[in-house]
Order: C-alpha cells, then sequence, then structure tokens
C-alpha cells in the first residue's frame, strides 16, 4: 500500500499530472457518447455546428468573409460570428476542419472545453495556494458540473465561457489578498471571455464587483488597484473592439431580430424539481455546497477574509439565480432581460466557482493547522470524493440517455418539413442520406443541408420587435422558414461564394416577375442584380432581397461593405493583440539574459 501511494505521490509531483488527469476524466465523461456512436443534439447545436462550419469553409477554400455567412446557415449571407465569439468561430472552423466529420468534431470539442475547465480551475485554486492534490479533486468537480457538461449533452454555448471565467476569478481573489491586480492577467482574461461570449463576460464582471469592493475596502493603498483595474479596462477595449464596435455599429445601422425573449424570466431558473436536480444543480453538488456554507459559519472568526467574501457572493448569487427570487418584479423594471439575459440559472457559474474554490481552501487551510476534522485517515475522505465525482458522471449520464433516444429518433427521420416541431426541418430523404452517414461522412456540408434549424436571430427587420407578445404574433422562426428555408429547398438557386467575400445566387426565371431570394440584407449589404447595382433594394419583413427578375437566367450578388472606420477599428485589434504577443515575446528574451 505504501509503495502505491510512493508512486501516486512521485507522478502528482510531475509537471504535466494534472493536465493527464484531467484528460482521462473528460475520456470518462465521452465515453458513452463514444460507445453509442452518437451525436447529441441540443436546442442550439445546429446554431453553433453551421457558425463552425462556416469558417471551416472559409479557411478551406480561402473565400473569407469576417462578416457575410457564405457557406453556414443555407448560404444566406447573414451577419452572426462578427457578433457572436469570433475568434472561437474561427477556431472551431480549424478544428472541425482538421477532424473531417461531426462526429470526431464533437468528441474533440467536448474533450477540449472539459479540460480547459479542469485546468483554470485548477489554476485558480493553486493562485490561492490550495494544494495541488485538492486543486486536481476541485478542479474535476468543476469538470463535471453542469455548468461545463451542458456543452457535451446540450451544445449549450455558456459552458464555453464557464470554462474560462476562473481565470477571471484570478483576478478578483487578488484584489482580496494582494489588494492589487496583474493589468494584463485582468485584461486577457476579460479579453478572451469577450471574445468567446459575451454574456458570460458580463456575469464575470459582476462576480467580481463584490470582491473588488472588498478589496477596495481593506486595501492601504486604494488608487493602485483603482489604476491597475483602470489600465486594464482600456487593454480590455483595444483587445475587444472588433466585438463591441461592429455590435454598436451593426445594431445602430440596421433593426436586428433579438434572440427569443422569454416570457417569465423566473421560470428559467434553477428550481428543486427533477430537471434541475439532473441538469441544473446535482444533489452530489448541493451536498458539497451546504458543507461549505456550513463550514465557513461555524468557523466564522478562524477563517480568511477571502473565503468569507467569496462564500457569501456565491451564496448572493445562488439565490439570484434561484427561480423565486423577484424576478418577475425586475423583469417590469427592465424588460429588455428577457432576451438579454433570458435565462437567470446562467449566475449559478459565479456560486460553483466560488464555493468550490472556498472548499479547495478550507481543506486546504483546515489540514496545514492540523485540526482533527481534516487528519482523520484519508480512506473516508477519498471515498466521499469519489462518491461526489461518481454521483455526478452517474446524472450526467442518465442525462445522456434522453439524447441517445432522440438521435436514434431523428437517425429514423427522412424528409419531415414541420415548423411545429421545435423549428427543426429534416431533409434526408431529399438526399438519400440519413443522420447516421451524416456525421460521418467528409462531406461536412452533408449534415448541414439535410439537418435543419430555423435560427432567425439578429436577421434585420422593418420595425422594432419588444417582448415576448410582440415576437411570437411576428413568428420569425416560421418567417424563417418560408423566406429562407423553404425557398432553398423548393426552389432551384444556386449558390457561389466568390474570392472577394461576395455571394451570388442564380436561377432560371420562366418569365419577368418579382422574385424573393433567400439572401439577406442589411444596411451596409450592396447588392448587384445582373450586374447591375441596385440603389433601392426591396425586402421582406425578415430581411430577405426581393427583385424583378428578367426571363432567363438571373444573378444576385450580395456583398457587406465595410466602411472606413470599421476596417481601422480591425486594424486597431489586431495590432492591439500582435502587441501584447511582442511583449511577451520581449519579456521572456530579456528574463533569459
Amino acid at each position: 500500500m505504501q509503495k502505491l501511494k510512493n508512486i501516486f505521490n512521485k507522478f502528482l509531483s510531475f509537471k504535466f499530472a494534472p493536465l493527464i488527469i484531467f484528460l482521462i476524466m473528460a475520456l470518462l465523461m465521452v465515453s458513452r457518447q463514444l460507445w453509442t456512436h452518437t451525436l447529441f443534439f441540443g436546442a442550439d447545436s445546429l446554431f453553433h455546428f453551421n457558425r463552425f462550419y462556416d469558417t471551416a469553409m472559409q479557411l478551406k477554400t480561402g473565400k473569407f468573409s469576417y462578416f457575410q455567412t457564405n457557406f453556414g446557415f443555407m448560404q444566406t449571407g447573414r451577419i452572426l460570428s462578427a457578433l457572436y465569439g469570433p475568434i472561437i468561430a474561427y477556431l472551431g472552423g480549424a478544428i472541425l476542419l482538421l477532424c473531417g466529420s461531426w462526429f470526431k468534431f464533437q468528441i474533440i470539442l467536448n474533450l477540449i472545453v472539459l479540460v480547459i475547465a479542469g485546468l483554470t480551475m485548477y489554476l485558480l485554486n493553486i493562485k490561492n495556494h490550495v494544494t495541488r492534490g485538492y486543486a486536481i479533486l476541485i478542479a474535476i468537480i468543476y469538470m463535471y458540473s453542469s455548468q461545463i457538461v451542458q456543452w457535451v449533452t446540450s451544445q449549450q454555448f455558456t459552458a464555453f465561457g464557464a470554462a474560462l471565467l476562473p481565470l477571471l476569478m484570478i483576478s478578483g481573489t487578488n484584489a482580496i489578498r494582494k489588494h492589487d491586480v496583474s493589468v494584463l492577467g485582468l485584461a486577457l482574461s476579460m479579453s478572451l471571455l469577450i471574445q468567446t461570449h459575451l454574456m458570460s463576460s458580463m456575469i464575470g464582471m459582476l462576480g467580481i464587483i463584490p470582491l473588488f469592493i472588498v478589496g477596495l475596502l481593506t486595501a492601504t493603498d486604494k488608487w493602485k488597484l483603482i489604476r491597475h483595474t483602470l489600465y486594464a479596462a482600456i487593454i480590455t477595449i483595444f483587445l475587444t473592439i472588433n466585438v463591441w464596435y461592429n455590435l454598436l455599429f451593426i445594431s445602430a445601422t440596421n433593426k436586428l431580430l433579438s434572440v427569443y425573449p422569454v416570457p417569465h424570466l423566473r421560470t428559467y431558473g434553477f428550481n428543486f424539481n427533477l430537471y434541475s436536480i439532473i441538469n441544473i444543480f446535482k444533489p452530489t453538488e448541493a451536498v458539497l455546497f451546504l458543507f461549505v456554507i456550513g463550514f465557513v459559519i461555524y468557523r466564522w472568526k478562524q477563517i480568511n477574509l477571502t473565503t468569507k467574501t467569496l462564500t457569501v457572493t456565491g451564496i448572493g448569487f445562488m439565490l439570484v439565480s434561484w427561480s423565486h427570487f423577484p424576478w418577475g418584479i425586475i423583469q417590469r423594471i427592465m424588460p429588455s432581460l428577457t432576451y438579454t439575459l433570458q435565462f437567470p440559472k446562467r449566475f449559478l457559474v459565479l456560486p460553483f466557482i466560488m464555493i468550490l474554490l472556498s472548499l479547495g481552501m478550507i481543506m486546504t487551510y483546515e489540514q496545514a493547522n492540523n485540526h482533527q476534522f481534516f487528519h482523520r485517515k484519508q480512506w473516508w475522505r477519498l471515498l466521499l470524493v469519489a462518491v461526489i465525482i461518481i454521483g455526478s458522471l452517474g446524472l450526467d449520464f442518465y442525462s445522456m440517455n434522453d439524447r441517445i433516444y432522440r438521435y436514434d429518433q431523428t437517425a429514423k427521420g427522412h424528409n419531415i418539413s414541420n415548423y411545429h416541431d421545435s423549428s427543426l426541418y429534416y431533409y434526408f430523404g431529399k438526399h438519400h442520406r440519413n443522420v447516421k452517414t451524416d456525421i460521418y461522412s467528409k462531406h461536412l456540408g452533408y449534415l448541414m443541408n439535410d439537418f435543419i434549424k430555423a435560427s432567425p436571430d439578429y436577421m434585420p427587420i422593418k420595425h422594432q420587435i419588444k417582448g415576448f407578445k410582440q415576437y411570437n404574433a411576428f413568428n420569425p422562426y416560421l418567417l424563417d422558414y418560408h423566406q429562407y428555408i423553404g425557398k432553398n429547398s423548393v426552389t432551384h438557386f444556386k449558390h457561389k461564394v466568390l474570392h472577394n467575400g461576395s455571394l451570388s445566387v442564380t436561377w432560371h426565371s420562366k418569365n419577368a416577375k418579382w422574385t424573393q431570394v433567400p439572401l439577406v440584407k442589411y444596411a451596409n449589404t450592396k447588392v448587384t442584380l445582373n450586374g447591375n447595382k441596385l440603389k433601392k433594394v426591396h425586402t421582406t419583413n425578415l430581411g430577405a432581397v426581393i427583385v424583378k427578375a428578367r426571363a432567363g437566367k438571373n444573378r444576385v450578388t450580395i456583398q457587406y461593405q465595410r466602411d472606413f472606420m470599421t476596417r481601422l477599428m480591425m486594424v486597431i485589434c489586431m495590432l492591439s493583440w500582435l502587441s501584447i504577443l511582442g511583449y511577451f515575446i520581449f519579456s521572456k528574451i530579456v528574463t533569459k539574459l
């Protein structure tokens, strides 16, 4: 037994031991999917798959278009990735190309998200002086939490933000412990979040504000903390100019359809029902949370300020994410939260990070100070951790059963077109294919053309839609089907992407008539018909181009025109990242000298 213990301790001392452990645990999580050869489809799966497919084809063909989606979303030319995690979209596209099939891509991306979550949580614990063994255990628990596993089971993109958020929390805890922050550390962590998932960056910012306030109140040199935070904010602005400037400019020059506005915010908080227990806040996690909260109350006078602040802040955000929080009142005051925040349960990522970190700090402190509770025989502690990890994994596998069943039902689908079925449309029968062949095919476009979901988010509209009732009356999912999906499936439109980033559609018309083309027009989109630039372009209520076709062959070409300021902002963003990279390289060279 002692020999095994020595071998394990020697392995733990190895520099890359945490990475190896996290990779093994990540493989265990995706083992069910590997065994069943299943591709999990969640509500947003096809939305993100189309984003990654578009950038993958840009990289493959060399026909780049930062704004127009020329390959994904049935080649409609809509703007999406420029507003929604552009850097991650291109990274995902590169991974998709390397993987060569959708099944391999989902497995690899699942592993990447899980391992990154483990590494960032491990780093957060180490930076807060949690011992290596405990840091690894806390990181594994976080990897298996619902905040991360939601990507594996249902492709909820908030998991990408959750995987990176521990990096931002390092600055929050530094503000309390050191009364200072690393300027580049705070700037880079926030910039990564903004470039990945804007909502996660907003939640993260709200999460570290209480930590900064405590740090500021207890600091002797308050101006130093404020000054370094402001420096970090300025650098962040430059590093993320491509996201916020384009979002502001495109929103100002167009009326964009918002994402789905939920009818009641409180409905989408976590609750103590079966769904929440399996998918949002598992009993194993609740046990850990209750233990930490109880321990902090019991040892309030002995524990340090950082642990107290993290626990209290974590409890606060746990209450905020609860369905019984007064979200009804807040919704009446700020109705825009129904389509910006959408789901209060998103705040749960903060308690998960903060309270799990508190657990690691408590265990480290108690063991170091020779307290009896943490110095009893180790076997029961290891058994308890094993039960928690296995219990979480078991519930995750249980949740996967439903996904596997849905996949099997989808695989049997043939030529179904039903816009009342969660906006999903199946065209497997049209090309004599099925989902099983599509997910393994080297032709990545097969799945995109056979398995389609209406996704009207950020489409240009003529009148602003506010609130659930207006959105429901407008019925954009049905409009998306009729104006884009249906048009592409029943009319012989031929799409061609040109090297200058423009997108053209050709078709034959029996006679001269007004024709709606499945291409999107924004304020800065240039439209040409048969080689002639159109000064006035007619569009539908969801932005689809309408032209007067002539008898015979017709061609419509669209290209998003970037103005001088947009190009300047993109250049500034690239130069900012290159400057940061140059600074790190220069620092390494100077250090070696």
